[in-house]
């Protein structure tokens, strides 16, 4: 019986209103021109921090941004998402055929535990893990790790589902098999370089594909 850890935005949930409101609520509150919607949508995966730190500002600027973007999380933006659709029926799905079910995100863990409270999908989850203090950078494969622990097999034993290149590389390290969802940010060309071993474009096809999964 192989095992799910599923990433979070743009896997589960379709986050990016609340993510893209409270990314420009920082840039007002820090006094930066607007980027574009497009270049906005490449910042949803790894940590906040990374970003803003590659892109050369200073670190005292870096937390004053941060702390701008978890004001707007706070009031509202981080729940200002929605179920992609199919994935509620999906979750009961695995979790009645028995399938050890984790959450491995980028979010901080306080804020990873709060979306999936506010969807009611505690109960699915072995374990739901999100990056604790001093976890920047862009690979999850610490998280993905705990992830894994909580399900309780080995990583050859588990597929890791997400739509960045972040998921997908991460979980490589770790000798995990990965899926790639086309639906969410990062797009066909983006997994396919990161080099997911399937690739699926909404959550039929990612239905299919652990199903596959789970018989090969």
């Amino acid at each position: 019986m192989h095992g799910i850890v599923f990433d979070l935005d743009g896997t589960l949930t379709d986050s990016q209103p609340g993510l893209l409101k409270s990314l420009r609520h920082m840039h007002d509150a820090v006094g930066w021109e607007q980027p574009s919607e497009a270049e906005l949508v490449r910042w949803l995966g790894p940590p906040l921090v990374t970003v803003l730190t590659e892109a050369g500002h200073e670190p005292a600027v870096v937390e004053r941004a941060i702390a701008a973007f978890r004001v707007a999380q706070a009031d509202g933006g981080l729940v200002d998402s929605t179920l992609y659709d199919g994935i509620d029926g999906l979750l009961a799905e695995l979790d009645a055929a028995g399938r050890p079910l984790a959450v491995a995100t980028h979010k901080m863990q306080l804020d990873a535990d709060a979306v999936i409270d506010h969807y009611g999908l505690r109960h699915r989850f072995r374990g739901v893990h999100g990056r604790v203090a001093g976890e920047v950078g862009h690979s999850k494969a610490e998280v993905i790790a705990r992830a894994i622990a909580s399900v309780g097999l080995p990583a050859a034993e588990v597929v890791m589902v997400g739509d960045r290149i972040n998921d997908i590389a991460s979980a490589r390290e770790l000798g995990v098999r990965t899926i790639g969802v086309a639906y969410g940010y990062g797009g066909h060309e983006e997994l396919a370089a990161a080099g997911a071993d399937t690739i699926v474009d909404d959550v039929d096809g990612l239905r299919r594909a652990l199903l596959e999964h789970a018989a090969a």
